[in-house]
């Protein structure tokens, strides 16, 4: 099989400005639950420079097409599988933020539901060419989803600081898709998700679980510069779940998303 490796090193580079009307309608999308103190809420770098082609070259599953900035690759069904954000400064409203992409990793595995590549993407957020926000993104492309074989997995127990509970409805989920332009169907098409994808429902997005859990720590003050994240199972929408905060045994700090049934769909450590 092709390794790839003439995509590696491949660049993309988009331009964003903050603007207050994305900052309020990011504040509104997460109400109750973000940090008030803050002129920015967390996460907000995620809704940046999206991915934004023409309707031309998107393909089936309303994402880009493959071959454009990633390779074409075997297996064309996407998730976020996590990522590593690493903090040096706070934006601020106006900035006119650059952000490139570059390619670091092409990996293919074996896995319990088929055959897999992860693809890890390096993002710099930058303004006046200073680093603001590093990610590290990773993104799974599988060759089916055998729900036979996807097993459930229980949660980790933590010491809890604080926690919340929310609605995943399907508004939430156009209102999050718009802030980011995420044309992914899994989050707004049911025949899609479930005839083709193989979901039992619409999926709450990877990024969103993740900027709960980022509001979650920054209003308790919890004191990090990097959040290493990992989803771990797929959250359904039109149910409850729950955004979790504690300790471990080790007594590092801990996120959990949780869904209805308790298990863990992302979890997030905090240094």
């Amino acid at each position: 099989m092709d390794n790839y490796n003439e995509w590696i090193g491949r660049e993309i580079i988009r331009s964003d400005i903050i603007t207050p009307r994305l900052v309020e309608h990011f504040k509104k999308t997460l109400e109750p639950n973000f940090r008030t103190n803050n002129q920015i809420p967390e996460g907000l770098f995620l809704c940046l420079c999206p991915d934004v082609v023409d309707s031309n070259k998107l393909s089936g599953d309303g994402n880009s097409k493959l071959g454009i900035f990633l390779p074409d690759l075997p297996y064309k069904i996407r998730m976020w599988a996590g990522g590593k954000i690493t903090i040096f400064d706070q934006f601020q409203i106006g900035w006119e933020i650059k952000k490139t992409s570059k390619i670091e990793k092409i990996e293919f595995k074996k896995g319990q539901s088929g055959n897999l590549c992860f693809v890890t993407i390096n993002h710099d957020y930058k303004f006046e060419n200073r680093i603001i926000i590093n990610e590290q993104q990773t993104a799974v492309y599988r060759e089916k989803i055998n729900n036979n074989l996807i097993m459930s997995k229980k949660s980790e127990n933590i010491k809890v600081i604080d926690e919340f509970n929310i609605f995943g409805s399907s508004t939430l989920l156009f209102r999050y898709s718009a802030l980011t332009f995420n044309g992914h169907k899994i989050h707004y098409d049911i025949d899609y998700t479930k005839n083709v994808e193989g979901h039992s429902g619409l999926l709450v997005h990877a990024p969103l679980q993740a900027t709960y859990l980022l509001n979650i720590a920054k209003k308790n003050n919890i004191k990090f510069n990097s959040f290493e994240y990992k989803a771990t199972f797929p959250l359904v929408a039109n149910k409850k779940f729950k955004v979790q905060l504690g300790k471990n045994n080790q007594d590092d700090t801990i996120g959990l998303v949780l869904n209805d049934k308790k298990i863990s769909t992302m979890k997030a450590i905090f240094k």
